[in-house]
């Protein structure tokens, strides 16, 4: 009686399997979420721009993208007393005829809308190659 035997040896090669893909999935991701925090920054501004009757700059100013627990983050600081109001989420608002610019929930509405595109042309221009 005949027997034989079969051997198989695998070899894993490729980024994948080096740990390039994970770095290049981590820096797409950073990328992404800036990219997302940069947009949104020019829409408030955007929006600053249009409504604004008597703009002095000193609101926008104080607009910016910060570091929160490693996550860009675009905030007025919490410095502003009337950043609320202008925002329209101040108690003052419910008591005037003013409600608010909306800024920020604007360009939360419009970073929802774009955001999977923007990842998507990202990913292809720049990372795709990098993951193997």
């Amino acid at each position: 009686m005949a027997s034989f035997r079969i051997r198989v040896r695998e070899h894993h090669s490729g980024p994948i399997y080096n740990g390039q893909a994970a770095r290049a999935i981590n820096d797409f991701q950073d990328e992404i979420e800036e990219d997302g925090a940069e947009y949104a920054l020019r829409h408030i501004k955007g929006t600053f721009h249009a409504s604004f009757k008597a703009p002095t700059g000193y609101y926008e100013s104080h607009i910016r993208i910060t570091n929160m627990g490693g996550d860009p983050v675009v905030n007025d600081g919490g410095t502003i007393a009337y950043g609320p109001w202008l925002e329209g989420v101040g108690s003052r608002n419910s008591t005037t005829r003013f409600k608010g610019y909306h800024a920020f929930r604007k360009a939360t509405s419009a970073l929802d809308r774009r955001f999977e595109e923007m990842g998507d042309h990202l990913l292809r221009r720049r990372y795709l190659r990098r993951i193997g």
